[in-house]
């Protein structure tokens, strides 16, 4: 039990069907989730992840998207473990940071991103926007232009604007309104300017940490999180760790909503 001394457990909200996992797998050790001899097990370390999580954030995507028969690899894996396993996917930065939602690079970079997805059976899509995309008339105006022109096909689309969009969640829930976006956060920081439906939360490590991803999660922080997710009135809500202790953290959070810890 990774769990050690939360008291008064009851944080699981039958009404709110959350789903844990953490943003990519490439860094998990066996130890991380108490099976240290993973190799002698599972074919590969996605395989292992699968039986221990329900999703993963494909962010390796937003660098470089892999070769269809990688992502049809991938998700032969996962079906051989765990066939209901979800993978969401983060849109490839040639959408985001460097076409930055304008003309025909951006849309031909999303069509490609989002056969990957289809090859994963994803269903959600993640658009990070750089801090330095604010919300400016010319900015806004690419973005809904974009928003307006793709094949959003059956994709759940999750938009993080980060920067000074944080300062302007109006603006942010006119434009998730607008566009059926789910609008993405860290909820150590603010929760969603829209929040019914599904939501997306990536959890950072910074806050409470003072530094980004060097941070661990203590149980008094899981335990505010469960808090914090009960009174929403969201059908779905991802959960996804992005910090160096993700694994442990992401476990250690599945244990206290399904009220699997118990006080010492």
């Amino acid at each position: 039990m990774l769990c050690g001394s939360v008291q008064n457990l009851d944080y699981h909200n039958p009404t709110v069907k959350v789903r844990v996992g953490c943003c990519g797998w490439s860094s998990l050790r066996g130890e991380d989730v108490g099976v240290p001899d993973w190799k002698e097990h599972f074919a590969h370390k996605l395989q292992l992840y699968a039986t221990r999580f329900p999703l993963v954030e494909v962010n390796s995507t937003f660098y470089r998207l892999p070769r269809a028969a990688t992502a049809q690899r991938w998700r032969a894996l996962a079906d051989a473990v765990n066939p209901n396993f979800e993978f969401t996917v983060k849109v490839y930065q040639g959408v985001t940071h460097k076409a930055r939602f304008r003309g025909e690079a951006a849309l031909s970079a999303f069509s490609e991103t989002a056969k990957i997805a289809r090859t994963l059976r994803a269903r959600v899509l993640l658009l990070q926007c750089p801090p330095s995309f604010g919300p400016t008339r010319e900015n806004e105006a690419a973005l809904r232009e974009f928003l307006s022109a793709i094949d959003r096909d059956d994709f759940l689309l999750v938009w993080e604007p980060r920067g000074k969009w944080q300062e302007a969640p109006d603006r942010v829930a006119e434009i998730c309104q607008e566009f059926s976006l789910i609008h993405c956060t860290d909820p150590f920081r603010a929760l969603p300017a829209v929040a019914d439906g599904a939501l997306y939360l990536r959890l950072h490590g910074a806050p409470p940490g003072e530094r980004m991803y060097y941070y661990a999660y203590t149980e008094d922080d899981l335990a505010w999180l469960g808090e914090r997710l009960k009174g929403l009135e969201a059908d779905t809500v991802y959960v996804l760790f992005n910090n160096i202790y993700m694994f442990h953290d992401a476990l250690k959070f599945m244990d206290i909503w399904e009220g699997r810890c118990t006080e010492n």
